[in-house]
């Protein structure tokens, strides 16, 4: 049975509508945009997968990165940490064999060189900016030395704060928050050029979740699109499994940074 903790934290994270969490859950592991960040994450990670250390998700959400870590690599214990306890509960079901807890990014309930990799997916954008710094230290402080951080995050040209919870990186932005906490940033790239440039063509872009809108793609789509949109992304993914190599541009950024 996993090992769920709980704390007085909210239900759900703050400004989301209530079906939030379980449209996650839904859209994860079957719809074409997450199976290319698998992909694309898997490309990144490479031999990080199958290092048999210990591995945290913190802000595990649903539990489908963990799923899938725990299908593709080789750990010797698996965790996740996620502010809201509907999240939990729900990748307690997915995960009935992982640590899981309700916690905060800057109050980690765990002891300090707990993990060789940590993995923080669609988190840091969410993070209030006064948060910020010690949130990223906490994560610092729970990898061992030479451990690994693996972040995705939402990707913009320039630096972009819709509000005091929500924002999109770019290069020097990213890099500079977490040289800040100490971390060696080893690779950073954009990811899904191509659908980005065509949502930037139409004047769309990333914007924060609400009350009345949780932004999580569901449904495939008409097939092209998602064949499509599946075969660009793995065609990314194959792209960034040679080291040294990355892209542009894109909605979705992404770093991998180690503690010295």
């Amino acid at each position: 049975m996993s090992r769920v903790k709980s704390s007085t934290l909210a239900t759900l994270a703050p400004g989301v509508p209530s079906d939030y969490y379980q449209a996650i859950a839904d859209a994860e592991g079957h719809h074409w945009w997450h199976r290319g960040m698998l992909a694309i994450s898997d490309a990144l990670l490479g031999p990080r997968l199958n290092a048999g250390g210990r591995v945290l998700d913190a802000g595990c959400g649903t539990g489908g990165f963990l799923r899938f870590l725990t299908e593709n690599g080789e750990f010797a214990s698996v965790a996740g940490v996620d502010i809201a306890s509907t999240a939990i509960e729900l990748a307690s079901r997915r995960l009935p064999e992982a640590d899981l807890r309700v916690a905060p990014l800057n109050d980690l309930p765990f002891e300090a060189q707990s993990f060789e990799l940590v993995v923080a997916n669609d988190v840091l954008q969410h993070v209030p900016e006064g948060e910020l710094p010690e949130s990223l230290r906490e994560l610092h402080r729970v990898l061992v030395p030479g451990g690994t951080l693996f972040v995705r995050t939402n990707g913009s040209r320039r630096h972009r704060r819709e509000r005091d919870d929500w924002r999109a990186y770019d290069f020097e932005s990213l890099s500079t928050a977490l040289a800040s906490a100490g971390f060696a940033c080893e690779r950073l790239t954009y990811a899904n050029v191509v659908l980005s440039l065509v949502a930037a063509a139409l004047g769309r872009s990333p914007v924060a979740p609400s009350a009345e809108g949780h932004g999580i793609p569901v449904g495939a789509g008409s097939p092209w699109k998602a064949r499509l949109g599946l075969r660009l992304l793995r065609a990314e993914a194959c792209w960034l499994s040679r080291p040294g190599r990355s892209l542009p541009y894109g909605h979705t950024l992404f770093a991998v940074a180690v503690r010295p």
